[in-house]
């Protein structure tokens, strides 16, 4: 799949700065000017990347992949569709790379890649202390093959779980004791309030001890 972030030409002179308003860019794209999408990327890439930053915590290997999937977003939305005036195009985008990012660490839970490379402990019943040591260290070279083979087993117990447990539960469980984001900062990318996200943060430490529990028990 080509890109669609646009990119300058190698050796080119810089085009001289030209201020275009908001309004100006979403009507060149809608017209298909080709500079509008360049205009776009200039005045939104940096939101984006920090938006992907703030709930990602890191640039991984898939980081460049979910550039490029907020910047589909970005345009297949204002291509197909009118935003409503006035326009805010930096605050618009940031809103669709949380999006794109929350949607990641979902994707990241089902398919059992949330703590990759990471080392787990046995479960000890404490699911907050549970979920928080998962990201603790790297896994490196272990000198106790049997220990090794258990913390893998264990790690890979905790993502089925995380898996199976009501999304809406996970996704703050997540972003609060694995990535290590105030419940301030949670209510504000999920469009929750406090209170709400304190509310599903509980349920979730339940939820996960109540399966690990069951798990266990098998």
């Amino acid at each position: 799949m080509s890109s669609l972030v646009p990119r300058k030409a190698s050796g080119s002179a810089p085009a001289p700065a030209v201020s275009v308003s908001d309004e100006e860019i979403v009507l060149g794209l809608t017209r298909g000017e080709p500079r509008a999408a360049e205009q776009l990327y200039d005045r939104v890439h940096l939101h984006v990347q920090a938006s992907l930053r703030r709930i990602l915590r890191s640039t991984g290997p898939d980081y460049e992949d979910l550039v490029q999937a907020s910047f589909e977003r970005i345009l297949k939305t204002l291509t197909e569709r009118a935003l409503k005036s006035p326009y805010n195009l930096p605050g618009w985008a940031s809103a669709v790379a949380t999006h794109v990012a929350l949607d990641a660490l979902r994707r990241r839970v089902r398919e059992q890649r949330l703590f990759a490379r990471l080392s787990l402990g046995p479960l000890s019943g404490d699911a907050e202390h549970d979920v928080q040591r998962a990201p603790a260290r790297e896994q490196g070279p272990s000198s106790d093959p049997e220990r090794s083979l258990a913390a893998r087993a264990d790690l890979l117990r905790l993502q089925t779980i995380l898996g199976a447990m009501n999304p809406k539960h996970t996704d703050v469980l997540v972003l609060h004791d694995v990535l290590g984001h105030e419940l301030t900062a949670i209510a504000d990318l999920t469009g929750l309030s406090v209170a709400a996200a304190q509310s599903r943060l509980v349920r979730g430490r339940k939820e996960l001890l109540r399966r690990a529990q069951k798990d266990q028990a098998r």
